[in-house]
């Protein structure tokens, strides 16, 4: 009786024991779920979509707000790191892998990546995307990783915006006088290199200023902008036309197998400009005075050949207008 008694209690110990254990687990597990789940409630009421990718599985769990942000539903994207990235903008799926693979390899401490992402609707959005290793194998194996995404299609625009008005003409859109330097600084730095030849134009607009006085500055405004777009359908494509403000504009032409291109290229330009334009119903007749700097002989830095062609631009409209004047040694 005793022994049975004793064996009855020792079952009832083990019993309650398990109950315990069992219930000890489940609140365990209870709290890791509550835990994961508050820290993406977190990340998604920042406004970002989060990803938690199995890697030896190769799967991954997509937030309702990471399909969301793209215009895609739990159907149309697949739990597997391909759906992800054929979602990639094929131009930067090559430095997206790349990126993480050095994390994955401990080359870089952490990931950190912008990247472009193709939606549903066929456009494209800017996202910023951070990820981390939360569990490794015993070996140190990277298990599993868990990161965001967030939208930064704004700032990117708001950055492009910026960088365009930083180079670029507001009236014409042509490039302005920062990215003109750029460019014709490249350009000496190849012809010297290459020991090939180069020519920059300085052109200046003949009677532009009565226009701009008697029909006024809406008028004067829209003239330059058709007198840019005459200036671009005369070069080739890989020439460039900036404007350097008021009527003073600049052609330059990277590559010439003599000093002849350069003169055909101005004979264009002046034909072109001499013809009527018609603004505002206004008919409106004007002309170009062209100088114009040959690298190296008028010049073997930038500067010099801008200052050089300037100088025979001020002697072509001196000399009578709508012409064009290489610069000379002794131009003053």
């Amino acid at each position: 009786m005793n022994l049975l008694y004793l064996i009855g209690v020792i079952a009832a110990i083990a019993a309650v024991a398990g109950f315990w254990f069992v219930w000890d687990i489940s609140r365990l597990n209870r709290k890791l779920l509550e835990s994961e789940e508050r820290w993406k409630f977190a990340l998604e009421g920042a406004g970002d979509g989060v990803w938690d990718w199995n890697i030896p599985q190769d799967t991954v769990v997509f937030s309702a707000r990471y399909k969301e942000m793209a215009g895609y539903t739990d159907e149309d994207i697949a739990a597997n790191e391909a759906a992800w990235r054929n979602r990639i903008h094929p131009e930067d799926r090559t430095q997206v892998d790349a990126e993480i693979r050095a994390y994955l390899d401990g080359v870089t401490p952490a990931y950190y990546n912008e990247h472009r992402v193709l939606c549903r609707d066929g456009s494209v959005k800017w996202v910023l995307a951070r990820g981390m290793i939360v569990s490794r194998m015993p070996d140190g194996t990277p298990m599993r990783m868990i990161g965001t995404h967030a939208d930064i299609t704004e700032r990117k625009n708001m950055e492009e915006r910026m960088r365009h008005m930083a180079h670029y003409d507001l009236l014409t859109e042509l490039p302005n006088r920062a990215l003109i330097n750029e460019r014709l600084q490249q350009a000496v730095i190849k012809a010297r290199r290459d020991k090939t030849f180069m020519a920059v134009m300085f052109l200046d607009l003949d009677r532009f200023k009565p226009v701009n006085d008697e029909l006024g500055h809406d008028v004067g405004d829209l003239l330059l902008k058709q007198v840019a777009q005459r200036l671009l359908s005369s070069v080739r494509a890989s020439d460039t036309v900036a404007r350097l403000g008021g009527d003073e504009f600049v052609v330059l032409l990277p590559a010439i197998e003599q000093q002849q291109d350069a003169t055909v290229v101005a004979e264009k330009i002046l034909h072109a400009l001499k013809q009527p334009f018609n603004v505002l119903e206004y008919d409106i007749h004007i002309s170009a005075s062209i100088g114009i700097a040959a690298y190296p002989e008028h010049g073997e830095d930038e500067k010099l050949l801008l200052i050089n062609a300037d100088i025979a631009m001020y002697h072509a409209k001196k000399d009578g207008r709508n012409d064009l004047r290489f610069y000379m040694h002794g131009m003053r």
